[in-house]
């Protein structure tokens, strides 16, 4: 599923969706003068790919970098969660294999990839085959939620999935703070059967690959990288936050901010939206990461 826009918070699925060259080419022109979304100015791949202007062009960059790294296929994904709770993935899909973006998503594999869940949290590189990604952790979670039966079944469901679309092994990246709620994982991915083989040098050629669309998807697709912070909200937006994270009523912050009950509701169903948070209980877990200074989230 393709879509830019607002994104329905309380419309679980619509969190979870698909995007690509096509998105990309129809949406408005950046200008090269614009910076990085760090500051600096864009450079090495990502000044080549703003420079083009198709996805075709995209492809004729970055398909020969790949396969120079010893790469077959790369996977993009913006990632936001609630502690370790996936709640939003938006999925740029140009360089993934045929289908499997859509499946990722569909079959909710994102629930049991170790690749993921270490990538959210980590900036270090993660070497992987397919025998190392479905994760333990995730695993035991998953058992005791559905059975161990239903928690196997999905795991042999996804390595067979991930066996049929050629992804064998390779290397993941996080790029974005660790704990931060939101981060951007890429993942590399080769035909050869074990990571064993993978030599630094191709370690490094894909972490720039990484670094560089990152950096293109960030200016070019903004919409799909926006963490609202708490410089973008409004003094009633940030106090209805703080009154969240202390477990107040909507009553009781209307009678606090001098407004009314239906003021405050449409205040949160604004918030949720903002935060893509699906309930209260999501949306008090997020502004406490949002108010939080520097040391606090350590």
């Amino acid at each position: 599923m393709n879509q830019y826009g607002t994104i329905d918070a309380d419309n679980d699925a619509s969190n979870f969706f698909v995007y690509g060259d096509a998105d990309l080419d129809s949406a408005a022109e950046t200008p090269m003068q614009d910076d990085a979304p760090d500051g600096q100015r864009l450079a090495g791949i990502a000044y080549d790919l703003a420079k083009v202007g198709t996805g075709e062009a995209r492809h004729a960059l970055l398909r020969p970098a790949l396969r120079a790294a010893g790469f077959d296929a790369m996977c993009y994904l913006r990632v936001s969660r609630i502690g370790d709770t996936v709640n939003r993935i938006a999925y740029f899909n140009a360089f993934s294999p045929a289908g499997w973006a859509q499946r990722y998503l569909r079959e909710r594999f994102y629930e049991i990839d170790a690749r993921l869940a270490y990538s959210c949290r980590h900036e270090w590189p993660m070497l992987w085959d397919l025998s190392s990604i479905a994760s333990t952790h995730s695993l035991g979670a998953a058992s005791a939620a559905n059975g161990p039966c239903t928690a196997a079944a999905r795991a042999e469901r996804f390595m067979a999935a991930a066996r049929d679309a050629g992804l064998l092994s390779g290397v993941s990246f996080g790029l974005g703070a660790p704990d931060a709620l939101e981060a951007s994982v890429v993942i590399f991915a080769s035909s050869q059967a074990s990571k064993a083989r993978l030599p630094d040098m191709s370690i490094g050629h894909a972490y720039a690959l990484a670094v560089g669309l990152h950096e293109f998807l960030s200016m070019r697709a903004p919409q799909m990288h926006r963490c609202a912070g708490i410089a973008e909200l409004s003094d009633i937006q940030r106090s209805i936050l703080e009154f969240v994270t202390l477990g107040m009523n909507d009553k009781d912050i209307a009678e606090r901010l001098g407004t009314s009950h239906h003021n405050v509701d449409y205040y949160l169903r604004q918030l949720k939206k903002l935060y893509h948070a699906t309930n209260r209980v999501q949306l008090a877990y997020i502004a406490g990461r949002v108010l939080a200074t520097p040391a606090d989230r350590r």
